[in-house]
């Protein structure tokens, strides 16, 4: 693995003068870390069609306090604390390594090349590494100790007690919190009457020591599973020490327009939708899914007495690609209209939607050019009526952002990294942040944290306008993770795409730890040198 830019491992972000957004007084942000992941594997093997080729990374990134663990479509990599890479494992071998099969069904057109959109977490309330993939169905992996390097197992959940299974690109998503492990997947013909028809998802709650025993390849006693949750929901991380253990954990996505097409989830215009909460309660092994009601529908403004915010169609055109500078190759980003995660924090949830803009009769929102994302907190100390307690748009005329992942430190201090790419720049990565301290409903940025340095090309497998231009998946098909670092909770960690390499097929990941805000009494992490 290529890491020529670990030289960056360290550095400081000065912000001088006013910041995009509402016009904030600068101040300094410090990336703790910030060195390059798994790269793309370049045209010949893309073009041999034996893989699942390295358009897209598909990256996430999980961080125990002692080591970090990126996940791709491509590779596992483990680093220790300080970015020194201490293992890649090809992804099918550790999917076979763990007892399960990486190939989804080849029934599925082109799905038989490997496994694809992979997630990892750390739980530290067991000591576990946790790993969600799609392979020949749902993969559910658990290291044995917390040691990545070590012994792993896995299960296929949806596939137990008879099913069943779910093998048709299911988009897995993790959770956890002190109480147990949730895990999410798509059950294609499933229905729910707040998104787009006859689609919808599985997800499983699992006790801790359950989820913990799939280490050694036991399946849980119990799935708790539940059917026709809502389009791309995704389980919140909650990483309170002190959660009760009747309290609920909580789903969130955003609504989509049932009387739509298929796709009307990804593809819609001027189209006010809604958030939509589920919860699930423990008692004992088992539990109830939305115990104290029904699935929640919550207005976007704050105080949810009104729908604030529109969702529309990610820019541009009709195929969703985004210019970039230097080639007519466009950026596909197409697939920033989901959640890519949600934190919990005490009774709040928090979230970041990625949507294109609103060109006409936008209202309040306010019209724009380029991508946006809207940001969300929800307050659920009613975990029966959930209650929007801040909310902002992020955009700008010289960023177009995308596959945006919210983070929440333990002082309550909010950062958002996003991809973003014009036709004036290249790919890279950017941030956005509030701390509890500022001003409602506003965030100051962006800074760059990762300056794209070449346009990302790959295979012309998608020919646009006769032949003229072409398009090129990036970013995440179904979402990136920002993990708190357990040892240090006023740390953050996150991992993003951007192109790095003028080669075709050859993306770039970048691995971040940032800082918001040092604790109270310390300092600033310092910021080693650049070499």
């Amino acid at each position: 693995m290529n890491r020529d830019s670990f030289a960056h491992s360290a550095w400081t972000l000065l912000i001088a003068g006013y910041l995009l957004l509402g016009g904030v007084p600068a101040t300094a942000q410090t990336m703790v870390r910030s060195f390059d992941g798994d790269k793309g594997p370049g045209l010949a093997v893309c073009e041999a069609n034996t893989t699942h080729c390295g358009r897209q990374s598909e990256t996430n990134v999980g961080a125990s306090g002692q080591q970090v663990v990126q996940i791709t479509w491509q590779n596992l990599a483990v680093y220790d604390k300080s970015g020194k890479l201490l293992r890649s494992t090809p992804l099918t071998a550790f999917i076979r390594n763990a007892g399960l099969d990486p190939m989804p069904p080849a029934a599925k057109k082109g799905a038989s090349r490997g496994p694809y959109e992979p997630h990892v977490v750390y739980d530290e309330f067991i000591g576990r590494w946790i790993i969600g993939v799609t392979g020949k169905a749902d993969c559910l992996m658990v290291s044995a100790t917390s040691d990545a390097l070590g012994a792993w197992g896995g299960v296929y959940p949806s596939c137990l007690e008879g099913g069943p299974c779910l093998d048709n690109d299911p988009g897995t998503k993790l959770g956890y919190d002190k109480n147990g492990v949730y895990f999410c997947a798509a059950h294609a013909n499933d229905d729910n009457p707040e998104t787009a028809p006859h689609t919808a998802w599985d997800c499983f709650a699992l006790r801790s020591d359950e989820a913990k025993a799939i280490a050694r390849r036991t399946p849980p006693a119990h799935l708790n599973r539940v059917h026709n949750i809502p389009l791309d929901v995704v389980p919140a991380v909650d990483n309170n020490p002190n959660k009760a253990p009747n309290a609920p954990a909580f789903f969130l996505t955003k609504s989509c327009d049932h009387n739509g097409p298929l796709n009307a989830c990804q593809k819609s215009d001027n189209f006010p939708f809604t958030w939509l909460v589920n919860t699930f309660s423990w008692n004992g092994p088992a539990g109830t899914y939305n115990a104290s009601g029904a699935q929640q529908a919550i207005k976007t403004d704050v105080g949810s007495k009104a729908n604030k915010w529109l969702f529309n169609t990610p820019c541009c055109g009709l195929d969703l690609g985004a210019p970039q500078a230097g080639t007519d190759i466009r950026v596909r980003v197409g697939t920033m209209h989901r959640l890519m995660n949600v934190m919990q924090a005490g009774s709040h949830l928090h979230a970041v939607l990625g949507s294109g803009p609103c060109t006409k009769d936008c209202g309040s929102q306010g019209s724009d050019t380029n991508n946006i994302m809207i940001y969300v907190d929800l307050d659920c100390s009613d975990p029966a009526a959930c209650v929007v307690a801040h909310t902002a748009k992020i955009s700008g005329a010289d960023v177009n952002p995308a596959w945006g992942t919210v983070g929440v430190d333990t002082q309550g201090n909010v950062g958002i990294i996003a991809a973003s790419v014009t036709a004036k720049t290249y790919p890279s990565v950017l941030m956005w942040w509030r701390k509890k301290t500022d001003a409602p409903n506003v965030f100051s940025g962006s800074v760059t944290v990762a300056a794209g340095t070449a346009p990302y090309t790959c295979m012309k497998d998608r020919t646009m306008d006769k032949g003229q231009n072409y398009l090129v998946l990036f970013g995440s098909s179904v979402g990136m993770l920002t993990a708190r670092d357990p040892l240090d909770g006023t740390k953050l960690w996150t991992s993003q795409q951007y192109a790095n390499d003028a080669r075709p097929c050859v993306y770039s990941t970048r691995i971040v730890e940032y800082q918001i805000a040092p604790a109270p009494g310390k300092p600033t992490a310092k910021a080693a040198p650049r070499r």
